[in-house]
C-alpha cells in the first residue's frame, strides 16, 4: 500500500487500465471526518468497499448456482 499525503481539495490522479481517475478529499463540518470526490470514466466502476464486496459475493453465488 502506498501512503500519499496531499492537502484538502488537491486532486490526486491515478491511472487504472490506462484511464485517469481523479480523487479529491474534502473536509466536512464534523471533526475528524472527510469526504472523497471521485471523477472517473464511465467504463470504471467506483464503489465503497462494502458495496464492492456485496457485488462480488452475489457474482460468486450466481456462479455456484449455474
Amino acid at each position: 500500500m502506498n501512503i500519499v499525503t496531499i492537502s484538502f481539495e488537491e486532486p490526486l490522479i491515478i491511472t487504472i487500465n490506462g484511464e485517469a481517475v481523479q480523487l479529491i478529499a474534502f473536509q466536512t463540518q464534523e471533526h475528524g471526518n472527510i469526504k472523497f470526490g471521485v471523477q472517473a470514466p464511465r467504463a470504471i466502476n467506483v464503489h465503497r468497499e462494502e458495496i464492492y464486496l456485496a457485488i462480488k459475493q452475489k457474482q460468486l453465488q450466481q456462479v455456484h448456482v449455474e
